[in-house]
């Protein structure tokens, strides 16, 4: 009887483990990674709250990035020197520690019970190692309805420990090669507008209006961040017009709009040429169409409504935006009041109007004061 009960357990441990890693690796993005990762580790253990710590090697700090728990949002944030606390000692040694009185530890450092109000006990504390190295460390605190953990919780710590750090770490990974790509890409918008002075700062701002109103729109967060990113290529395809029609400040003759219309085929042709293509399919899209407008009048394909994408009729309303109301060799540029007026003036007929009602929204909200709202927006971004 004693070694099916055993057995009954394992079996408990394995299935655990099983879906703890499934659930573990079903997602890239550090924040929900960094949660999921601790929910299981608590789930698994039957703790009362846990922290997960991330190591910062260039501040050598230690961050709470995750916590569970009554006191879970006074521990967020808090951080600790590298060689601070328990923690600390697990990070710079890699190895785990069972501690049944968190009081009578000579490196307990109760400062985090202090912010929070909460009141450790015991603790298992693992670190997240992969190939040597030492991302961080996970913290479980206090064991459900008995006194204290067990050999068989830390070993199922451990167990755990090894399969959430290697998705941390993927994660790291994921998150530092999309800011790169961001960062390559954010160049490459500045390169392109770098050829006509008149044109300055062009893609970005449009990549800020559009993400303004993805956000007002409610779009989720990963689909705003591909708008942005589609939105700060919107004009690559002008990389393949001459500059005497680019750069030409008088009106362009027929035969030049038809040069220049092309660049939204060229933005499109260079788009679909970078691997992987199921990355860029936004991008694509909205190279290519962001001149269409509603009632069929635009280019290159005379799309009309909601054969429109969707990130492209919101691209077309922030790229119409920005070429009135900026100074050009031919124009003072509009005020954003003026700008506004005539997206209005405009909507249901070139422009989509949701699109434009959320952008005048917008601006009529910050009475027009961009740079004061672009501030205030700024505080919550990653981009």
């Amino acid at each position: 009887m004693t070694q099916l009960k055993e057995l009954e357990s394992q079996v408990r441990e394995l299935v655990m483990l099983l879906e703890a890693s499934k659930q573990l690796n079903s997602n890239l993005e550090m924040g929900e990674v960094l949660e999921s990762i601790l929910l299981q580790m608590v789930q698994v253990v039957g703790a009362e709250a846990g922290t997960l710590w991330v190591l910062d090697g260039e501040r050598q700090t230690i961050k709470a990035d995750a916590a569970y728990g009554p006191s879970s949002a006074d521990i967020l944030n808090i951080e600790l020197k590298r060689d601070e606390g328990i923690v600390g000692k697990v990070i710079e040694t890699g190895k785990a520690e069972l501690i049944e009185n968190v009081a009578w530890h000579p490196n307990w450092a109760n400062r985090v019970d202090d912010s929070s109000g909460f009141i450790t006990k015991s603790m298992i504390t693992v670190p997240l190692a992969v190939k040597g190295k030492v991302l961080g460390a996970l913290q479980l605190l206090n064991k459900k309805d008995i006194a204290f953990f067990s050999e068989q919780d830390i070993r199922l710590a451990v167990a755990l420990a090894n399969q959430s750090a290697l998705a941390l770490h993927n994660s790291q990974m994921y998150d530092e090669l999309q800011r790169m790509l961001l960062s390559m890409i954010r160049t490459l918008a500045k390169v392109l507008d770098a050829r006509d002075p008149y044109t300055a700062g062009h893609s970005e701002r449009v990549a800020k209006y559009s993400l303004w109103i993805a956000e007002k729109l409610g779009m989720d967060a990963q689909s705003c961040e591909e708008l942005y990113k589609a939105a700060l290529l919107h004009d690559i395809g002008k990389i393949g017009i001459p500059d005497n029609i680019l750069r030409k400040s008088e009106r362009l003759t027929t035969d030049e709009y038809t040069t220049i219309k092309q660049h939204t085929v060229i933005g499109a042709d260079i788009l679909s040429n970078i691997e992987p293509k199921e990355a860029m399919v936004h991008a694509i899209e909205t190279a290519l169409s962001h001149h269409e407008r509603l009632d069929g009048t635009g280019y290159p394909h005379g799309l009309a409504g909601e054969n429109i994408p969707l990130f492209a009729r919101i691209v077309g309303v922030a790229d119409a935006f920005d070429a009135m109301t900026t100074a050009r060799s031919y124009s003072a540029g509009a005020s954003f009041e003026s700008g506004v007026e005539e997206l209005q003036r405009c909507k249901g007929s070139l422009f989509d109007s949701r699109v434009v009602d959320a952008f005048a929204a917008i601006l009529q909200g910050c009475n027009y004061q961009i740079e004061q709202y672009e501030a205030q927006q700024e505080r919550g971004y990653r981009l």
